[in-house]
């Protein structure tokens, strides 16, 4: 197996086959438009290059390449060419097809303008393509200049990652994997046939390849624990998880090369881990190291979140919007102590200072706050109050933050309630999901308390502060159970400052 960035122009001579189980070319004005734009905003400077996208090949007996993913781009990069070969007298590789041997003579003779032929639905999008690419080009300031730059540009700086399949693969499976639904190659994926190519090894190739392979496994089960995942995520991984890791290594290594990649490049981790491949002399020395800080980094996450002091720190960190990769550097290579220490600083610095007493929901500026305090109040509750055998949700609670349901700032006793004035102050404000919230609506205080006591009874989750609200858990007077007043909300915030001081000076489990 090869896996190697490799430019346009390192494709000179090369010859590629399009198989029949690949459709005819059917890029749009769009796509073709987007590549252009892309290509020419890309930042050259200091040899930075462009990534497309994987080109999956499989070499064939006759020398040419099958190729199984990236017909689409290699086409518009071909029929530019022709365009631009009466200037530049330069073709860099050839295109065959296994059954549209016409639509193959057509793009070889294709004439650089020319009308939108409709003589067949191949010869329709290739010749909107290069009616898209001449009016791309006809929109700079200076045609010939604009194509001559594209075309340095392409042979230079705009490379695939080259991903050569073994020749006993088979193509149509990989085809079927990599188009189906339209899914990426992701990042995990290219950096695993990276890091197993038996050429990195030099001895019992099969044992370390089948090693990594089965703890590779093992971390991909793992994170596909939504309990685990979501404590250190705030969503959904749009590759495989995996590639959180890799994306976190992939900065350190980047500090180390010659040329760093930029990090807004596609593929960054990829390429970091290519070019530090082949700049190092011993392959498998860098392969065992890289794969042990993968197994050391995921060991980490797990101690956090074995820990349930760290677990509900970093996790409130991670829902206040502070990135995995801050928290990271911000433990790394500390003692026990030292973590703890600097993981509430950072708590701090993120809730910031407050008042509860002048806090107000009516206020837009103050609810995001808000917010963070009432999610900072169960943590500190389930950290400080020795309730070490409850684990806050966030899987739950960031599954319903995101496509389903929302989280709202719900009126302890409701503001609509025709018995009392409007009341938006923290004593009146708690976190409830916003089915709950929505369901009773501006029902009295007694009658919401017998909704959530009701849906907690089904194994739904209610927020542990959010019940003891509506048990009076932080009422000192308890004559009436069924109004929430005056009292009530100053015990209630009484009880917050005193909860979140205790957290925040270390006082855990008292």
């Amino acid at each position: 197996m090869s896996i190697d960035p490799i430019t346009i122009g390192d494709l000179k001579d090369h010859r590629f086959f399009v198989p029949s189980y690949q459709r005819g070319y059917r890029w749009t004005e769009y796509e073709v438009a987007t590549l252009l734009d892309d290509i020419c905003e890309f930042s050259t400077e200091g040899g930075k290059r462009y990534c497309i996208q994987p080109l999956i090949v499989k070499r064939r007996p006759d020398g040419a390449f099958e190729v199984v993913d990236g017909q689409q781009r290699l086409t518009t990069i071909y029929i530019f060419m022709k365009i631009a070969e009466e200037k530049t007298e330069y073709l860099p590789f050839q295109l065959e097809f296994e059954t549209r041997e016409n639509s193959q003579m057509f793009l070889s003779g294709l004439s650089p303008k020319g009308k939108i032929d409709n003589d067949n639905i191949d010869y329709f999008h290739i010749t909107t393509a290069r009616d898209t690419i001449n009016r791309w080009l006809d929109g700079q300031k200076i045609r010939y200049i604009a194509i001559n730059d594209l075309f340095k540009r392409l042979i230079e700086s705009v490379f695939f990652i080259w991903y050569e399949i073994p020749s006993d693969s088979d193509p149509i499976a990989m085809f079927t994997k990599v188009n189906l639904g339209k899914i990426p190659l992701t990042n995990a994926e290219l950096i695993k046939a990276l890091l197993l190519n038996k050429d990195n090894f030099n001895t019992d190739i099969n044992k370390r390849q089948t090693e990594i392979s089965i703890a590779w496994d093992r971390i991909e089960q793992g994170l596909r624990d939504d309990s685990f995942w979501y404590f250190l995520n705030e969503k959904e991984q749009s590759g495989t998880r995996i590639d959180m890791l890799f994306e976190l290594l992939a900065n350190e290594h980047n500090a180390k090369l010659s040329s760093p990649i930029p990090t807004n490049q596609n593929y960054f981790p990829f390429l970091v881990f290519s070019a530090a491949l082949n700049s190092t002399p011993d392959k498998e020395d860098f392969v065992k190291g890289l794969w042990g800080d993968v197994e050391k980094l995921y060991a980490e996450f797990r101690d956090w979140y074995a820990d349930l002091n760290k677990y509900h720190i970093i996790g409130y960190l991670i829902s206040s919007g502070v990135k995995i990769a801050e928290i990271f550097a911000l433990t790394r290579g500390k003692r026990k102590s030292d973590v703890m220490n600097a993981l509430l600083e950072k708590t701090k610095r993120v809730t910031g200072k407050y008042d509860l007493s002048t806090i107000t929901y009516d206020n837009a500026n103050d609810r995001v706050r808000i917010r963070k305090l009432l999610l900072l109040f169960n943590i500190a509750t389930l950290v400080c109050k020795s309730e070490k055998q409850y684990r806050f949700p966030f899987d739950i609670y960031k599954g319903e933050t995101g496509e389903r349901i929302k989280w709202d700032i719900e009126h302890i006793h409701a503001t609509a309630d025709e018995t009392d004035e409007a009341d938006d102050s923290f004593g009146n404000l708690t976190l409830l999901d916003a089915q709950t919230n929505r369901s009773y609506q501006d029902a009295p205080f007694v009658e919401k308390r017998s909704i959530i006591i009701e849906r907690e009874s089904r194994g739904l989750f209610v927020p542990l502060c959010t019940k003891n609200i509506f048990l009076k858990v932080y009422s000192g007077n308890l004559s009436n159970m069924d109004i929430w007043g005056k009292e009530d909300k100053e015990d209630y915030k009484a009880a917050v400052d005193r909860t979140i001081e205790a957290f925040f000076e270390g006082r855990f489990g008292k």
